[in-house]
């Protein structure tokens, strides 16, 4: 999937990950409308350190007509990162 436009927020950009180099936190399911009316979704490893920026594993690639239909495209994305075996770890 692509990149989201600057204005979707502070997220980084990063695969999902074969082998993680630190402990993977839990994932989010974020949705952002960063144009009215255009919505996005976002999969996110919540960060453990409240000044680090959460990493972004994956993203839509073409904006939804509402903010219900994102986050259903969203958390069908988390289910088959789950079903892949992609597990994250609790946060420490």
């Amino acid at each position: 999937m692509s990149k989201l436009p600057p204005s979707i927020g502070p997220v980084t950009s990063a695969a999902v990950p074969t082998a993680a180099p630190t402990p993977p936190g839990p994932l989010a399911v974020r949705v952002k409308e960063p144009s009215i009316g255009l919505f996005y979704w976002v999969v996110t490893r919540l960060s453990a350190d409240e000044h680090t920026a959460d990493q972004r594993i994956e993203a839509s690639d073409h904006p939804y007509p509402t903010h219900e239909a994102a986050m259903d495209a969203g958390a069908a994305c988390l289910k088959a990162l789950k079903t892949a075996g992609f597990e994250p770890q609790p946060a420490l």
